[in-house]
């Protein structure tokens, strides 16, 4: 088994075929370890731009990446295939990214520039790397931990590396992949990439503002008193807006006032539902 960290750099150009904005890659770099972890190959190319041939200030300023340096680059078509081709053995290769964005990127740019086909070519097994460092690392599921901020928990120096540089980031990764890994867990996380993974990840999480919605959870449209724990009596219809529904509630015996908001939001595989019961103060709306 081979494992193979990568790491993109993109430049956010407006699209005038699809009309919206899209992050087109223009660096790609990769470690390729073995199973003791070493590296023993890497591979760095700049990607020539197709959609918007300047590169915004933001990310020349970040990535110290100049229009020169990309304008007599190979295309997205052409160092995509040259990557396949290093990969090599696809089938007993785990491909990592800190995070899921960029492989979200990729899926992105093979559509542009595959004809709408959002398969990756050299992802057959993947892994989320910054997931799973902060998963052995017991850090909060909700919070998404830097590529520099992990390395300095992991009391790595980041001295000699250029940050936000594609061989670069991917050769930190590697040293906080090897930090940590631990084979049982590691193999639980590995995702082969079937049409299921390409749908879940294409998913876009949304939240429901029609009340009448199949998914919808009327239980949770109430409201109870939290001085009695008696169910108050609702005084206004319930309405949409700021990403959640609304109503107003009152406990007469107690003489309380409360707004209640319930946002609903869809995932890939759950629903997520986030309540709050605020008691209304005198004089307060």
């Amino acid at each position: 088994m081979q494992y193979i960290i990568l790491d993109l750099e993109w430049n956010t150009a407006y699209s005038n075929k699809l009309g919206h904005f899209v992050n087109e890659i223009i660096e790609f770099g990769a470690v390729k370890l073995n199973n003791n972890f070493e590296i023993i190959e890497d591979f760095s190319s700049f990607v020539k731009p197709q959609i918007e041939k300047k590169l915004r200030s933001r990310v020349k300023n970040l990535t110290n990446i100049s229009n020169e340096d990309v304008a007599n680059a190979e295309t997205f078509e052409v160092v995509c295939e040259d990557f396949t081709n290093w990969v090599g053995d696809l089938d007993n290769t785990i491909l990592l990214s800190w995070g899921d964005m960029d492989i979200r990127v990729l899926i992105d740019n093979c559509k542009y520039f595959f004809n709408d086909d959002p398969h990756i070519p050299f992802v057959m097994n993947y892994v989320d790397l910054q997931a799973y460092f902060m998963s052995e690392m017991e850090l909060p599921k909700g919070q998404q931990i830097s590529l520099a901020n992990a390395a300095s928990l992991a009391e790595i120096p980041t001295d000699e590396f250029s940050l936000h540089r594609a061989l670069d980031d991917s050769e930190l990764a590697a040293i906080c992949f090897k930090r940590v890994y631990k084979k049982e867990n590691f193999n639980k996380v590995i995702v082969t990439c079937d049409d299921e993974f390409y749908t879940r990840i294409l998913f876009k999480p949304y939240v429901i503002s029609d009340i009448n919605d199949k998914l919808i959870d009327k239980t949770q449209f109430c409201c109870k008193c939290v001085e009695c724990g008696e169910m108050a009596d609702q005084t206004s219809d319930w309405k949409f807006s700021n990403s959640s529904f609304h109503a107003m509630f009152i406990c007469r015996d107690c003489n309380i006032k409360y707004r209640v908001n319930v946002q609903f939001k869809k995932n890939y595989s759950q629903l997520n539902i986030k309540k709050n019961v605020i008691a209304i103060k005198k004089g307060e709306k």
